[in-house]
């Protein structure tokens, strides 16, 4: 866990969706999405002025099937509204498993999330600038296995002060049929994390992050949890 001592409130029109699929099939099946979200609390022109908070989420995941027995579904949420702790502007979980063993068959699936903010303190505010850049994901290349990933992120609290971004990422890879999984599996999390001291916008605190972990052959089991809370 990284932490940081900022906190990002906007109280702005809310918007919501949420998106659904199974798919069971033997032969080719695939499945992509991406999202940009982006939201200030002043105009969204490229320019931060003094006073303006930004966010940015990005989400996106591919995953592809050919040759074998896949069993497919995912759910996805965005939701714009302020949330409370332990809730999320964005939700996703995926379940895949797949099995080209006696085909030859083959699967690929990769997923990605982030988060960046940044601030420009006002005359009067008592907050320091900031810009914070944190993303997570994973990656599988697989024969047989079976699949399960979790996405979430907060950029927008429900009340000033009290509800931090956060970001967090799971994945879980494991065998059918008490076999192992065989292939590849590999995740990661970085993030790049800058604050001001006062009323300067020159970083007074730098912070870079990386992490990786990786398999490949017969694998019982690949599972991994990171989480990111700014305060």
């Amino acid at each position: 866990m990284l932490t940081m001592a900022i906190t990002l409130v906007m109280v702005l029109g809310s918007t919501a969706g949420f998106a659904m699929g199974a798919i069971i099939t033997n032969g080719d099946m695939s499945d992509t999405s991406s999202l940009t979200w982006t939201i200030s609390s002043g105009a969204i022109d490229g320019v931060l002025v003094p006073g303006e908070r930004q966010a940015t989420t990005t989400y996106g995941d591919s995953t592809y099937a050919s040759g074998g027995t896949s069993r497919f579904m995912k759910t996805f949420s965005l939701d714009t509204r302020g949330m409370s702790q332990n809730q999320y502007n964005v939700n996703s979980l995926k379940m895949f498993s797949f099995d080209g063993s006696s085909t030859g068959g083959s699967a690929v699936s990769s997923e990605q999330i982030g988060v960046e903010t940044m601030g420009m303190p006002g005359p009067n505010d008592t907050w320091s600038a900031y810009h914070n850049t944190v993303n997570a994901g994973s990656s599988v290349a697989i024969q047989q296995g079976s699949l399960v990933t979790e996405a979430q992120a907060r950029t927008v609290g429900a009340y000033p002060g009290g509800v931090p971004v956060a970001l967090n990422y799971g994945i879980n890879l494991q065998g059918l049929d008490d076999e192992p999984a065989v292939g590849s599996a590999g995740a990661f999390m970085n993030a790049h994390l800058q604050q001001g001291r006062g009323n300067s916008t020159e970083p007074s605190s730098d912070i870079i992050f990386s992490q990786q972990s990786s398999a490949r052959g017969s694998i019982f089991r690949f599972a991994k949890t990171v989480s990111y809370t700014s305060g």
